[in-house]
């Protein structure tokens, strides 16, 4: 080094997995004044793979890369990071389709938190995952994690939705305007909107019938969840002479 003395020292070290071979690992000095650029090399035992360098690493060429350079422009310590390089093989059952990452094998690091989301086709639902499921979020929901912790084979599992009859009329003094009068079939757990309309001189009273999944059986405008067969009427009086409908909502 020139005078005066000024050294600047590079800690080097490596996680499970492999070891830095050149420089190699601990507490190395370099000259500033020299604009040393160290070669920076790091070695995966088998089984492992390299996964990044960590640490004071604004100099580092290429954090991603086993072989690459640092230039030590202060005092450093770094880290070679490796991890084992585990399988996630996806696939799906009739009915729909896993969307991401998508069907096939994939190869993760140890540890990566996969993002699952299964995609059913028009008149199928989702069910579960099956499988090695050990570390999914919730087996339960389309779209989850998995923590990739080792080699993994995952299922996503639809079935077929049922379809079930909502059969909608009046009584005299409106209609029901939305879905209409009549007989509709719908998928398990479809949303309904629902609309009754009173005539002139009428007003709206309730719903009645298979009202159990109707959120308002009181309000003109509403829904109704299709769990099963239903039946529902719209109910309408007169308007007394003398009075007016007044409508809140």
């Amino acid at each position: 080094c020139t005078t005066p003395v000024i050294e600047y020292h590079l800690t080097i070290d490596s996680t499970d997995g492999g070891d830095v071979a050149k420089p190699g690992e601990g507490r190395f000095s370099y000259c500033p004044q020299q604009g040393d650029t160290v070669v920076l090399v790091a070695v995966p035992y088998p089984g492992y793979q390299f996964v990044n360098w960590t640490g004071n690493v604004g100099t580092i060429a290429d954090v991603n890369a086993a072989v690459t350079t640092i230039t030590v422009n202060d005092d450093y310590s770094i880290t070679a990071n490796f991890a084992k390089p585990y399988s996630l093989t996806i696939s799906s059952t009739e009915g729909g389709s896993v969307t991401t990452p998508g069907e096939g094998t994939f190869v993760y690091d140890e540890g990566d938190v996969v993002k699952l989301v299964a995609t059913p086709d028009p008149g199928y639902g989702f069910v579960n995952w099956t499988g090695d499921v050990g570390t999914v979020a919730n087996v339960n929901a389309a779209s989850t994690t998995i923590t990739m912790n080792g080699g993994y084979s995952l299922t996503a599992n639809f079935e077929e939705l049922a379809e079930y009859d909502l059969t909608t009329s009046s009584t005299t003094g409106g209609s029901v305007t939305v879905p209409g009068e009549g007989t509709f079939t719908y998928y398990d757990g479809t949303v309904v909107n629902l609309v009754a309309t009173a005539n002139s001189g009428y007003y709206f009273i309730n719903w009645t019938g298979d009202v159990g999944t109707i959120i308002s059986v009181n309000a003109p405008t509403t829904t109704v969840t299709v769990n099963d067969n239903y039946s529902i009427i719209a109910n309408f009086e007169q308007i007394p002479p003398g009075k007016v409908a007044l409508t809140t909502s």
